[in-house]
């Protein structure tokens, strides 16, 4: 039998490849932040279960969190304009491309279940000014 790294090859890479195609940033993944300047987005997959089980292939739900990190003056009208433009404008992505049929392992029912801003984990709350919108996205692949 053959080995595919569905999770990283056809869930993650992608979702980094439909993110830099529409907008040049920094794109990394990653289970915690790391400093990439103003503007960065970090993905993980955090988690994958078997949804359905058919007689020679199987249905997983890929399971991602994606955090989209901005740096800026804190009371700043300007900059928050701009982090919830932001913020929509990869929601709109992300709901753009919710069905991906290219390749062996195309993804359906890609959705964005909710988006949390400045709920902070870890080490960004020692980060000064930094912003953070964290969205939780799923997709499906049969295998």
């Amino acid at each position: 039998t053959t080995y595919d790294n569905v999770f990283y090859d056809d869930v993650l890479t992608k979702l980094r490849s439909i993110i830099t195609t529409d907008r040049a940033c920094t794109v990394y993944i990653a289970p915690s932040y790391q400093d990439y300047g103003s503007f960065s987005i970090r993905l993980w997959g955090f988690s994958a279960e078997t949804d359905e089980l058919y007689p020679d292939t199987w249905r997983k739900v890929y399971n991602v969190q994606i955090s989209l990190y901005a740096i800026g003056e804190d009371g700043d009208e300007r900059f928050y304009e701009q982090l919830y433009s932001d913020s929509e404008r990869l929601y709109q992505l992300l709901f753009n491309n919710s069905n991906i049929s290219t390749g062996d392992n195309a993804w359906k029912d890609g959705q964005v279940g909710e988006v949390i801003f400045d709920d902070f984990i870890e080490d960004e709350e020692a980060v000064d000014n930094l912003h953070v919108a964290r969205f939780s996205f799923s997709c499906r692949i049969t295998r």
